[in-house]
């Protein structure tokens, strides 16, 4: 595939200039990526490229799919829209972030305003996120909003994270053209593979919960980097996606562990698509296959995969899965017009 695509300008609730800024943390950004190929179709319309909006994972941000990936849909017609997923109130902890005590410092010297500045340091503490959101509810408000803005039914494509909060808009009911569940948080919720991974690969489980808890300042990164990407990545990429990772919300991960439900309730859905890994350590084989049954159906399994699929070696039997897929429900959706 080709590295290079066509992108539009960004469709965002976060203001130019102010990325840094606490406000801007809190809302969420879109960027279309325009068919460059295909047929000659208005989006929308009947046997037409659906379009799909991916939703990235924990820690990420719409910057996580790479340009091959994109290029395999926008190449067939496909409208892309990659989402960013608003981030914490309170930004970066202080392992991620230690200048946080300085600035509280100066704060504090500056106004006078204790209270302002012990504010800034508690939201800055490891853990405080499970407090200050965003939750799973809050992530899919801003899919639902994004949808909106987007104008019509989309194929919602669900990383990990992602996936889970793409189940939750299932249980919602919100309308959509079909969703995929790539390497995706399980319906039933992260236990089963979080337990297996504690027994069988206690380091690996500790490297997470490290990761979760601090990022990746306290992780053990290349214990990661191997469980990841088992297939190999290179070093430029490996530290280009490492420096872009930011400080996941606890309140939205730990629901993810199954409690309070985020998906519907399980039965036969035409509309959704699991597609797992072979290699994946995160989300086991076994999963994919739970996952897939929840709704009635088998994996799309790639057999070598890792959890990153979409930047595995082996991603174009994903693409190529997915394009059919969607083919598929767009064909059905044409003969029932």
């Amino acid at each position: 595939m080709s590295d290079r695509r066509s992108e539009s300008p960004a469709v965002s609730r976060i203001p130019p200039g102010t990325q840094a800024d606490i406000d801007a943390h809190q809302g969420w950004a879109l960027v279309c990526h325009d068919p460059a190929g295909g047929p000659d179709v208005s989006p929308g319309r009947g046997g037409a490229p659906l379009d799909l909006l991916f939703v990235h994972g924990m820690a990420a941000g719409g910057w996580i799919w790479p340009a091959a990936w994109l290029d395999g849909f926008t190449r067939q017609g496909h409208r892309c829209w990659t989402l960013t997923l608003p981030g914490r109130a309170g930004g970066r902890s202080v392992t991620r972030d230690p200048s946080v005590l300085e600035r509280a410092i100066g704060h504090a010297l500056n106004t006078g305003d204790l209270d302002g500045a012990s504010a800034m340091l508690v939201r800055a503490l490891p853990g405080a996120s499970l407090f200050d959101g965003p939750t799973l509810d809050d992530f899919a408000d801003a899919v639902q909003q994004a949808m909106a803005r987007i104008g019509h039914p989309v194929v919602v494509v669900g990383h990990s994270l992602g996936g889970a909060v793409a189940q939750l808009l299932l249980r919602r009911g919100v309308a959509q053209a079909g969703t995929v569940l790539l390497a995706s948080v399980p319906p039933y919720g992260t236990w089963r593979a979080s337990a297996e991974m504690a027994v069988t690969n206690p380091a690996l489980w500790h490297a997470l919960s490290q990761f979760a808890l601090h990022g990746a300042a306290r992780a053990d990164m290349a214990l990661m980097r191997r469980a990841l990407f088992p297939n190999g990545i290179s070093d430029r990429d490996f530290e280009a996606l490492m420096a872009g990772m930011h400080d996941e919300s606890l309140a939205a991960t730990v629901r993810t562990a199954g409690l309070p439900p985020f998906a519907p309730l399980p039965g036969p859905r035409g509309d959704v698509l699991v597609v797992g890994g072979g290699a994946d350590l995160l989300v086991p084989p076994a999963d994919a296959w739970m996952t897939a049954a929840y709704y009635g159906g088998a994996p799309l399994m790639v057999p070598r995969a890792g959890h990153m699929i979409m930047h595995d070696p082996h991603a174009d039997a994903a693409v190529t899965g997915i394009l059919r897929w969607c083919a598929a429900r767009a064909g059905r959706g044409a003969r029932a017009a």
